[in-house]
Formats: structure tokens, C-alpha cells, sequence
């Protein structure tokens, strides 16, 4: 078990209506509402909250959406297209920054972020100029390790096990992302 960057393309409509009422996130998903006395080590140590708001399980999304996750690759993935360990603006900037925090909803490691379709583009469009493979050519493993980037495995693997880990994650989020930018879908980005 561990942190794992999760993703949601949804109607910009859905997004509207999670908006309006956080707690149709849960509903989005299936997830349970976590009661304090339930919640992880872990997930205390992190700042984790009590869910105050019920669960509202007979909302339904108006259409489909599409869930993804690139495991415990997404602190890797950032620090790859920003430098940083914890920091970023912009578009590239995506798993930990931008668009705006979905209010009243801590899944254990912090709210929810929510994109628009067109910040999906925009994202889509800095993406576009990436190739993973590059990335992982002129990835060090000794910067990974110096940054403490999760989850911390840069020195007991291979290059090719760990950061190939990531930029495979990335290149297949790559594809998720142009998927829902090509079918003006909204984002939520979440760590589970």
C-alpha cells in the first residue's frame, strides 16, 4: 500500500456538479467517507481530516467517465517535468499544482484537484512536447534520491526498474490525458 496518483475525465458538466457538492466525489468514485478514528497513520501524519460532509451515493454521473492512476510513479512523473521535488507552476506542473482544490474533500493526502476541458488542453499541449524516453536518458537516479522523491527506491534498483518505471507511468499518462483532451473532458487529479 502506499500513495498513488490517481486521475478522473469526466463531462465538464459532472466536474460542475462535484463542485457544487464535494461530497458527490465519493459517490464519483465509490469511495467511503473516512471517519477520524478510521484514517491511517499515515494519513493523520499527512493532515488528514474527518470527511464532515455524508456521502451522497444516489448521484450518478450525467455520462461516463474514465479513471486512471500511474501507481506510485506520480512524484517521479512531477519531478520529471518540473525539476522539482514539491514545487511547479503551469500546465506540467499538474499532479501536485494548478487548476483549482476541490473544497471540503481530503482523501487522506490532500484535496482533490479539478481541471476544466480547456485547462485539459492546455495540459495536453505541454505534454505534446515531452518524450519520456528523453526523459529518462538524462534522469539521474542520485538526484531522485537526493530530492527524497517517493517512493524512494532510486538506490536499490536498476535505472531501468525505477526510473523506467516512471517514464513508462508517463507515457501512458500522456495517452490519458490527449484521450480526455480529445473528448473536452474535465480532470480531477487526486493521490489514493
Amino acid at each position: 500500500m502506499g500513495m498513488i496518483g490517481c486521475f478522473v475525465g469526466l463531462a465538464e458538466q459532472d466536474l460542475k456538479a462535484v463542485q457544487e457538492k464535494p461530497e458527490r466525489f465519493h459517490a464519483l468514485l465509490g469511495l467511503p467517507q473516512i471517519p477520524a478514528s478510521k484514517l491511517s497513520f499515515l494519513q493523520r501524519l499527512f493532515g488528514a481530516k474527518t470527511a464532515a460532509i455524508p456521502a451522497q451515493p444516489d448521484w450518478k454521473p450525467s455520462k461516463s467517465f474514465e479513471d486512471f492512476d500511474v501507481d506510485k510513479a506520480w512524484h517521479g512523473i512531477h519531478f520529471l517535468l518540473t525539476g522539482s521535488d514539491w514545487e511547479g507552476e503551469g500546465p506540467l506542473a499538474f499532479i501536485l499544482h494548478g487548476g483549482e482544490e476541490l473544497k471540503g474533500v481530503d482523501n487522506g493526502y490532500g484535496p482533490p484537484h479539478v481541471f476544466t476541458s480547456a485547462e485539459v488542453r492546455e495540459i495536453n499541449r505541454a505534454l505534446e512536447g515531452i518524450d519520456p524516453q528523453k526523459l529518462f536518458e538524462k534522469a539521474d537516479q542520485a538526484d531522485f534520491t537526493k530530492n527524497e522523491i517517493y517512493p524512494e527506491i532510486w538506490d536499490s534498483e536498476s535505472k531501468e526498474d525505477c526510473i523506467g518505471y516512471v517514464t513508462e507511468n508517463l507515457a501512458e499518462l500522456k495517452r490519458f490525458i490527449a484521450k480526455i483532451a480529445c473528448e473536452k473532458k474535465a480532470l480531477i487529479v487526486y493521490l489514493g
